[in-house]
């Protein structure tokens, strides 16, 4: 083999390298994007959980006050009926 075959074999030899390593570090953003966009969607949906909770935490008490509104107001009349 002459060295310009050499050389040429080399230069091929470290251009398939440098393409191996290119697509191995493409794999690697494509995995951590993936990634952060799961995390993204999990946080998305805890903060919808979060506010579903609250929501329903607000209604509860609503309920909670309007219940005892009336039952003020069942005593009041009590009270008021046996005087």
């Amino acid at each position: 083999m002459s060295n310009i075959e050499q050389s040429f074999q080399a230069g091929k030899g470290q251009a398939e390298a440098e393409c191996q390593v290119d697509r191995a570090v493409q794999s690697v953003k494509d995995a951590a994007g993936a990634t952060a966009d799961t995390a993204g969607a999990a946080a998305d949906s805890a903060q919808q959980q979060e506010h579903r909770a609250a929501g329903t935490a607000q209604q509860a008490g609503e309920q909670v006050a309007q219940m005892t509104q009336g039952a003020v107001a069942a005593v009041k009349d009590a009270v008021a009926g046996g005087h």
